[in-house]
């Protein structure tokens, strides 16, 4: 039961977001007629303006008006202090916009896709103050730049999360705590943490600091496209927690149930801590108080403990069960404003392990609240990263491999010194997924005793449909239950894979490279017989749910957009073979057959 954690102990978890309603501009402040709500976007990735389709759910700056001035900044309806905010959003080429928390604390957006050497302009970074004062070539300072390039190419949906907290004020006005950028993730990489600012960024509405304002869309230099905004802001009024009454049990309890036993000990508490406890194992203790809910609303309860342990409010119980100190246990309940019994029954019946005991209560609009004091939870233990790298030459690894929820056993990871590496399963002869950046994170599958003995990517990661690429023209899906795995062989030192396909009767050689751009990888599939393919069929450029935008003649969009593939143009068929499953499909030719995925 225990975890590998290599972050923080409670969870970036929200009960629910507020959802911003792009059928229409009414969600923002007098907006400019360069904003306009669309259906679609798009763009090929060395496009320098965007595609819109009419329709709702899409919030675009459309340029249409030519130069902007700065009333042409998109300003929200609502005010916020801390926020934690989440959205998708698309760039030309060359594109560059910003969002402004406050109006005045700018994270950068722009194509910064593939560069090297970042700064405080590139995608992700918080954007460098400005004084005139400090003398010409002087007047920017304190930028940020992003800890990690973590951009996709331009023309496809990106996704971004911040978690603000804004500055604090006494009651005569005067600031005593600097805003800060708690976190900011773009396309699932962590690129800011825990950065204080000492003021505003530069472009920001004002130089005054203020406890709560409107977000703030750059609206002044190219197009850019947003969708899927949500967020939750931390107003409201969470839970308090009356005195506690704790009993303290010694002796073999094997689950949280005191039955007829006496306790050793009795006593009151102003937060739950294991610190009363006596034994390092063989007890019970059981917590008892009055839980004040201001309103009425949804609450989520997160508990941790070294043991077994049962929450109960009102005498239902929300969390239960045997778990490690790290492992967080979540229920949600609607509560109705007013006081609530709370009870917290913990059991340690073996002697390994640290004790612990922490408790917090989640309302949506509020941050979560610890019942528990700061000493009766440990943190995560420090596991240092094992990393795997690829600076010199290409690296094969194999480990599992979790895709689409299940745990992949015949992969293997290859990592190119590009940058862009893939994982590949053996059984399949499948692409799983493919990420630039980075290459290895074994941790999981080397420290202690290997456990889940799962490799992690860390870079920009894209999922991919995990099939085999090639059906017969009669199938609707791959079929590789009779693919013959062969081994590999090596060529400028990447392997290539080689499969005996039965139902085309060839040999396959599956080679997969960084392309000539070192902007994606290339996929090339051989054939080996007597002759081409004997019988008609057909590659599988990639499936999707989401449909397929034919951005033009050799490039599709896959996944909403969240990858390219590119091909030699030849004409193919989009086709339906199940409901909701759309596929990009092109007749094979001869004893070769390539394409490229773009991202």
């Amino acid at each position: 039961m225990r975890n590998i954690l290599l972050l923080t102990l409670l969870s970036w978890t929200c009960l629910a977001q507020e959802h911003v309603n792009l059928k229409d501009l009414a969600a923002f402040q007098h907006p400019s007629n360069n904003w306009t709500i669309e259906g679609a976007v798009q763009a090929a990735y060395s496009d320098t303006s965007l595609q819109v389709a009419t329709g709702q759910g899409v919030l675009v700056n459309t340029l249409r008006n030519g130069k902007y001035k700065r009333s042409d900044d998109l300003t929200f309806a609502f005010s916020h202090g801390d926020i934690h905010l989440m959205f998708d959003f698309m760039l030309p080429k060359k594109g560059n916009s910003g969002v402004y928390l406050q109006g005045r604390y700018e994270v950068q957006l722009a194509d910064s896709w593939t560069k090297k050497q970042l700064n405080f302009g590139d995608c992700g970074g918080i954007y460098e103050r400005w004084d005139d004062a400090r003398g010409k070539g002087k007047e920017g300072y304190e930028g940020y730049a992003p800890m990690q390039n973590a951009s996709k190419a331009p023309g496809l949906w990106q996704h971004m999360e911040i978690d603000f907290q804004a500055p604090r004020f006494d009651a005569n006005g005067k600031k005593i705590q600097n805003a800060i950028f708690k976190k900011v993730i773009l396309n699932g990489i962590l690129i800011h943490e825990n950065l204080e600012m000492l003021g505003v960024t530069r472009g920001a509405v004002s130089l005054q600091e203020v406890a709560a304002a409107p977000i703030l869309i750059q609206g002044d230099h190219t197009q850019v496209a947003f969708k899927n905004i949500q967020y939750e802001t931390y107003d409201k009024p969470s839970v308090s927690l009356g005195p506690i009454k704790y009993d303290y049990y010694t002796g073999k309890f094997t689950e949280p149930i005191i039955g007829t036993a006496k306790p050793v000990e009795s006593g009151k508490l102003d937060k739950l801590t294991y610190k009363v406890i006596k034994a390092k194992n063989d007890y019970l203790i059981h917590y008892q108080a009055d839980l004040d809910v201001p309103e009425t609303d949804t609450y989520e309860f997160q508990s941790y403990w070294t043991g077994s342990g049962v929450v109960k409010v009102d005498g239902k119980e929300l969390n239960q069960g045997a778990h490690w100190y790290s492992e967080m246990v979540s229920s949600k309940t609607e509560l109705t404003a007013g006081k609530h019994k709370l009870e917290v029954i913990h059991v340690k019946d073996f002697p390994w392990g640290p004790q612990a005991l922490g408790l917090y209560v989640k309302r949506i609009g509020s941050h979560p609240v610890a019942l528990h004091e700061r000493t009766s939870l440990l943190d995560p233990e420090a596991v240092g990263m094992i990393e795997v790298k690829a600076n010199a030459e290409p690296v094969f690894q194999r480990s599992f491999a979790m895709h689409q929820g299940k745990k992949k056993t015949h992969v293997i990871h290859v990592g190119d010194p590009s940058g862009m590496h893939y994982s590949y399963d053996l059984k399949q002869g499948a692409l799983l997924q493919v990420w630039r950046g980075p290459f290895l994170n074994a941790t999981q599958m080397w420290e202690n005793r290997g456990e889940p003995q799962t490799s992690e990517p860390l870079g920009v990661t894209v999922t991919l449909d995990g099939k085999f690429p090639l059906v017969m023209d009669h199938q609707a899906q791959a079929d590789s239950t009779e693919l013959v795995y062969k081994g590999f062989r090596v060529k400028d030192g990447r392997p290539i894979f080689m499969y005996h396909w039965p139902a085309g009767n060839v040999m396959v050689e599956d080679f997969i490279r960084p392309n000539a751009a070192k902007t994606g990888l290339e996929r090339m599939l051989s054939f080996k017989s007597a002759t081409a393919m004997q019988s008609a069929s057909e590659l599988v450029l990639g499936n999707s749910y989401h449909g397929i935008s034919s951005i033009n003649t050799t490039l599709i969009g896959l996944q909403g957009q969240s990858y390219f593939v590119q091909w030699d143009g030849r004409p193919g068929a989009v086709l339906n073979p199940k409901q909701g499953l759309k596929q990009q499909r092109i007749p094979v030719q001869g004893n070769e057959v390539s394409y490229q995925l773009i991202w």
